[in-house]
């Protein structure tokens, strides 16, 4: 992931690291190594390709950085994901307008010498999955995105969204009956058909 290696390098993603002014605060470089991963997941979920999120996942921790001030290590995961939320929709706005047949659905995935086959079903399942997500309302996305993928409770998705916890529970419910109804109607595209029970 580009993220990490600028991060590593001292590249863009740390241009100016607030410093922490209370105990509960963490230094700016371990925010980047806590919660990197999540946030690019986050990204690559809801509908960036992977070169898309690498960027994204950058700006998200240089604005974070740009807020400045300290940020407590409770609010941290939700303050990013706000900020990812923000910037993941503007991304995506702007691809539609540029109006980009994306060859990110052939997108090339690494290839294991011990079993291409696999990788192969691997890589379809996982624009499947991307495209069954693009389906779904954005709230509803990340509302699947966080429980199935994240495997957040409902409590932890409505604080991360900032929502009452029914409105969560509510839109996780809608999206799991939406996404398997897209997902039976999609079964020819599926490589893992013949697994499902």
């Amino acid at each position: 992931m580009r993220a990490a290696s600028a991060r590593k390098s001292g590249a863009s993603v740390d241009p100016v690291a607030p410093t922490a002014s209370s105990e509960s605060s963490r230094s700016f470089e371990d925010l980047v190594d806590a919660h990197l991963h999540f946030i690019w997941r986050v990204l690559r979920r809801l509908g960036l390709s992977a070169a898309d999120a690498d960027d994204a996942t950058q700006q998200v921790f240089i604005v974070a950085a740009e807020k400045g001030g300290a940020v407590s290590r409770e609010a941290e995961r939700a303050f990013l994901y706000a900020i990812a939320v923000r910037i993941g929709a503007n991304a995506r706005r702007l691809r539609s307008r540029r109006r980009e047949v994306s060859a990110e659905l052939v997108e090339a995935e690494p290839v294991s010498r011990e079993d291409p086959e696999r990788q192969l079903e691997l890589s379809r399942a996982t624009h499947l999955l991307d495209e069954l997500l693009s389906r779904l309302p954005p709230e509803q996305a990340r509302a699947l995105v966080l429980a199935e993928i994240e495997q957040m409770t409902v409590p932890a998705i409505a604080e991360l969204e900032a929502i009452p916890t029914g409105t969560a529970a509510s839109r996780l419910r809608l999206a799991r009956q939406a996404f398997r109804a897209s997902l039976e109607s999609a079964v020819h595209k599926n490589p893992f058909s013949e697994d499902l029970p």
